[in-house]
């Protein structure tokens, strides 16, 4: 079978499949935590390790600062090494080298192309690249030169569900497609990853699940952005702005600062520490393995005008909290 055999139906077939997955591995809505769990516990048993203690924070964000937390006191080795890309070959690799054996070289070229997903690839780097500038700069204050070792470590812990978006409609396609039942039961792993969790971090201790951005903004060319609001956007008030698939650092607009002001009136909040026109809130999330969330709120006594940032949890007082948010708009401004 080459490229040129596939039939009128088959080709026909392929975009449905593309959709069907970016829809799953791109989706705005929130996971449901016994399904993600159960995904990551699925995981760990086919790599054959004990299952980790499971926590489950709302945003990649976050689940660098749970991460932070740890190393600032020392105590980053109760999460283990990080399970990176040789055990997964165990199940995506392996697979990939037992369907596609199968196929002509032709047909797999041609294949590739064909599944290939630029908006999945593009919203995964982009996250990347804006949270390894913001905790390069955290990492890098405690701990000197060893900061990128640590953060691309931390990285190399860190599955994505859109990464797997075009191998999932591509083995989806093969196996219904192509008649490759035989290797239903060997997708069924990272299917049930995709379709069920967000950005997960997996250490041989402790896994850490993300929730899905609540927002994904995309322009005519199918390239991440939006004008005035943010282009990805979580519940926990992290957000990314981006201008046709180019990356803004913008911090801090207006419009993040009426919605986390909403956000904050709508949930039960703790007052830790306030200094002149500056408050430190904390959120204490019920939930079972969710973390809690810290804001720095800030009133203008000239005009009453109300600022919000989103803040980590390792600030304890509020003027702490200032300085560094404001450190980062000036930043932002030259």
């Amino acid at each position: 079978m080459s490229a040129d055999y596939l039939t009128p139906e088959q080709r026909a077939f392929i975009p449905r499949y593309r959709e069907k997955w970016q829809d799953i591995g791109l989706s705005t809505e929130g996971i449901n935590q016994q399904y993600a769990m159960d995904a990551v516990r699925g995981i760990y048993t086919a790599l054959e390790l004990a299952e980790p203690e499971i926590i489950i924070v709302d945003s990649p964000n976050a689940a660098f600062e749970y991460i932070w937390n740890l190393f600032k006191v020392n105590s980053h080795t109760i999460l283990g090494d990080a399970i990176d890309s040789f055990y997964w070959s165990r199940i995506y690799s392996n697979l990939q080298s037992d369907l596609l054996m199968r196929l002509p070289s032709d047909l797999q070229t041609n294949l590739h192309s064909l599944f290939k997903n630029d908006l999945a690839k593009e919203y995964a780097n982009l996250l990347q690249d804006q949270l390894e500038m913001q905790w390069q700069d955290i990492f890098g204050k405690h701990f000197g030169k060893r900061d990128r070792h640590l953060i691309k470590n931390i990285f190399s812990s860190c599955r994505k569900p859109e990464k797997f978006i075009a191998g999932c409609s591509y083995f989806d396609f093969c196996i219904q497609d192509l008649n490759f039942h035989q290797f239903q039961n060997q997708i069924l792993i990272l299917e049930e990853f995709v379709k069920n969790c967000g950005w997960t971090f997996f250490f041989q201790n402790t896994a850490i699940i993300c929730n899905h951005s609540t927002t994904i903004n995309i322009d005519s060319n199918n390239h991440i952005h939006a004008e005035d609001t943010p282009a990805i956007a979580f519940a926990d008030g992290y957000n990314l702005y981006a201008d046709h698939g180019k990356l803004k650092l913008e911090r801090a607009r207006k419009l993040d600062d009426i919605g986390l002001v909403h956000l904050l009136e709508k949930m039960n909040t703790v007052e830790i520490d306030s200094w002149e026109e500056y408050k430190l809130l904390r959120i204490i999330r019920k939930r079972i393995n969710v973390q809690p969330m810290q804001f720095l709120k800030a009133t203008n006594p000239s005009t009453g005008e109300v600022r919000v940032s989103r803040v980590s949890m390792r600030f304890a007082s509020a003027i702490e909290a200032a300085r560094w948010v404001n450190q980062l708009i000036t930043n932002s401004e030259t």
